[in-house]
C-alpha cells in the first residue's frame, strides 16, 4: 500500500505521480481539507509549468533577486501568461465590438429595408399555423387571404392575414353568429400603397377577438366603416 504524505500535494498537482500514487492521493483528499486546498494553488503552478522544455530548466544567469533557475522559469512564465491574456482580453473586446456595431447595423438594415412590420404580427401568424383557418377570396372586389379561429375561455380567437386592397379605407372583421348577433373583432386602416397589392405586396396581419363560440359562429365579414363589403367568409 503506498505511503501518503502531505507533501505530495505539490507532485499531485504538477502530475508527477505514478498512478498508484495518484489513486492513493486522491483518496487521502477526500479526508484532507487542507491538501483539497492546496491543490488550486499548485495546479496553477503546474499551468505555467505545462509544455516547459527541460533543457530550460538547466543552470544559468540568475536575477539576484530570485532563488533558483526554476523560481525564475515561474517567474517569466508568469510574464508571458500575463501578456497573453492582456492580448485575448483586447481581441475579445475587439470581437465585442465588432458584434455591436455588426448588430446595430442590422437592426438599421432591417429597419429600413426589412418587410413591413404590419405583416410579421407574431401573434397573428401563430393562430393563422395552428387554428382553424377559412379561406378568403371575393373576385369582385380583388380581396383575399385567410381567417383563423381558435376556441378560448372567452370566447374565439381571431386572426386575418388580408391581401388585395388599397386606401385609403378604413376596415373591420365582423363576425356574425348563428342568431344574427354581430361583434366587431378588429379595425384598421389601410394607407394609400394598401396591402397585398402591386408596389407593396406584404399582406395585413392582425388579430382579435369575439365573445361568439366556434360552435355560434356562422360568418365574418370585411368591410368597411361605412358599410361596404369586400369579402365575406363562411364558418
Amino acid at each position: 500500500m503506498n505511503e501518503v504524505h502531505h507533501e505530495d500535494v505539490a507532485a499531485y498537482a504538477l502530475g508527477l505521480l505514478d498512478d498508484d500514487e495518484r489513486n492513493a492521493f486522491e483518496r487521502h483528499l477526500h479526508g484532507c481539507p487542507s491538501c483539497a486546498g492546496e491543490v488550486g494553488a499548485f495546479a496553477a503552478m503546474g499551468e505555467l509549468m505545462r509544455d516547459v522544455d527541460p533543457d530550460d530548466l538547466r543552470a544559468g544567469p540568475v536575477d539576484s533577486e530570485l532563488d533558483s533557475p526554476v523560481e525564475s522559469l515561474l517567474v517569466r512564465r508568469a510574464a508571458v501568461e500575463r501578456r497573453r491574456r492582456t492580448l485575448h482580453r483586447g481581441l475579445m473586446s475587439a470581437a465585442a465590438c465588432f458584434l455591436v456595431a455588426t448588430g446595430v447595423f442590422l437592426a438599421v438594415n432591417a429597419a429600413t429595408s426589412g418587410p413591413n412590420p404590419d405583416s410579421v404580427h407574431s401573434p397573428a401568424r401563430a393562430l393563422l399555423m395552428t387554428g382553424r383557418t377559412y379561406p378568403v377570396n371575393d373576385p369582385a372586389t380583388g380581396v383575399s387571404g385567410v381567417v383563423g379561429v381558435e376556441d378560448k375561455g372567452w370566447g374565439t380567437h381571431v386572426a386575418l392575414e388580408l391581401k388585395g386592397v388599397k386606401g385609403p379605407l378604413k376596415c373591420r372583421l365582423v363576425a356574425f353568429g348563428d342568431d344574427g348577433r354581430s361583434e366587431t373583432v378588429a379595425s384598421w386602416g389601410v394607407p394609400d400603397k394598401g396591402y397585398g397589392v402591386p408596389g407593396a405586396p406584404d399582406p395585413l396581419l392582425l388579430h382579435g377577438g369575439t365573445s361568439l363560440t366556434q360552435d355560434d359562429l356562422n360568418h365574418f365579414t370585411i368591410e368597411t366603416l361605412d358599410g361596404r363589403i369586400l369579402a365575406t367568409v363562411q364558418v
